[in-house]
Order: C-alpha cells, then sequence, then structure tokens
C-alpha cells in the first residue's frame, strides 16, 4: 500500500473555487492517476490545516481492496483525526 497526500493543496471553504475550475481540477491531481488505472484508493482524515481537514490517500495493487481498508482501518485505530471534526466556519 502506497501512501500520499490527497491533494498538493489544503482544503478550501465551501463555494470558494466555484468560479476557477482549473484549480478545482488541479486539487485532483493526485487522485486521478490512481482512477485511470483502476487501482483501490482511499482518502482517510489525517489533520486539519488553519482549522480544515487535510487528507491521506492510501493506494493498493488491483484487487487488494481487503488490504487496502485493512490498512485504513488499522490507521484510524490507532489515530482518532477520524473522530475530530473542524470548527465551525459558521
Amino acid at each position: 500500500v502506497i501512501a500520499s497526500p490527497t491533494s498538493p493543496n489544503v482544503a478550501f471553504k465551501l463555494n470558494e473555487k466555484l468560479d476557477d475550475p482549473y484549480s478545482m481540477y488541479l486539487n485532483d491531481l493526485y487522485t486521478i492517476p490512481v482512477n485511470i488505472a483502476g487501482n483501490p484508493g482511499i482518502s482517510i482524515p489525517c489533520g486539519f490545516s488553519e482549522g480544515l481537514p487535510v487528507g491521506l490517500q492510501l493506494v493498493a495493487p488491483h484487487f487488494q481492496e481487503a488490504s487496502l481498508l485493512g490498512v485504513a482501518h488499522a490507521y484510524e485505530g490507532i489515530t482518532d483525526w477520524n473522530r475530530q471534526a473542524p470548527p465551525s466556519l459558521g
């Protein structure tokens, strides 16, 4: 299983990039190759930056979904990022 950032940038506020589709596309830069290759991948929470969530992408070989989910489950079992919520953006 390979670990990488889910996005090259930290999260942006809801509706912040609606008028900038190129910027929104670039935020998918690390997930697109995984999807095109057909590898199983998952994004799990791994922290916060400026109060917004940061994702960790895990990628497994073809047909190794069970291994991928096992690694994600183990990571979430030893960290508490999946139990934290960002502060209100209100």
